[in-house]
């Protein structure tokens, strides 16, 4: 295992040394972010800030941008498709019922504003608040699909600012502390 993972961190830092190899695996990341991985999507965006790489970070952000709208277009698919048997499945057990109709509600109330804060927030899983902006979209109209997609590709680009925003504030504090 740690042969593997030796291996690994290798491969990627060789991959991020080269530009046309890296930003390919970034928007992969991405996808499986928005899909299935319920990690942050930083770990790609330090490396950058700390060595103020700002051009290759701006690279970096749109390609997790992309990355994050195609994932976020499969989930939203996804959505479309099974909101009626989760309605189906929730209409047995007042709970369940409940649950689904406050998610609706939740939806509905805050729409992309609040989708779009949601994935702003750095270190948020983007997984779960996409699944619940698309599972939970009233026979999905209550998000327009455009919309919905430009919402998660502004937010990406959003959290990056937030990030350097955040390292310089950091970066100050230290240094006036010292």
């Amino acid at each position: 295992m740690a042969d593997f993972l030796t291996e690994l961190l290798q491969f990627l830092q060789n991959a991020y040394n080269t530009p046309s190899i890296f930003l390919p695996l970034v928007v992969l990341y991405a996808i499986a972010i928005a899909v299935v991985l319920p990690i942050p999507i930083e770990l790609t965006l330090l490396l950058p800030i700390i060595n103020q790489q700002w051009a290759y970070l701006g690279g970096i952000a749109l390609a997790l941008a992309v990355g994050k709208m195609v994932g976020a277009w499969l989930v939203f698919l996804l959505g479309v498709n099974v909101e009626k048997y989760i309605r189906r499945w929730s209409a047995r057990w007042r709970v369940a019922d409940w649950f689904v109709k406050k998610a609706d509600l939740f939806v509905q109330r805050t729409g992309y504003l609040g989708l779009y804060v949601l994935l702003s927030i750095p270190l948020m899983s983007d997984t779960i608040p996409i699944y619940l902006y698309s599972l939970f979209n009233v026979e999905g109209k209550a998000l327009q699909r455009n919309m919905f997609l430009v919402a998660n590709f502004l937010a990406a680009l959003n959290r990056v600012a937030i990030l350097v925003v955040l390292y310089f504030v950091g970066l100050n504090l230290f240094s006036m502390l010292t």
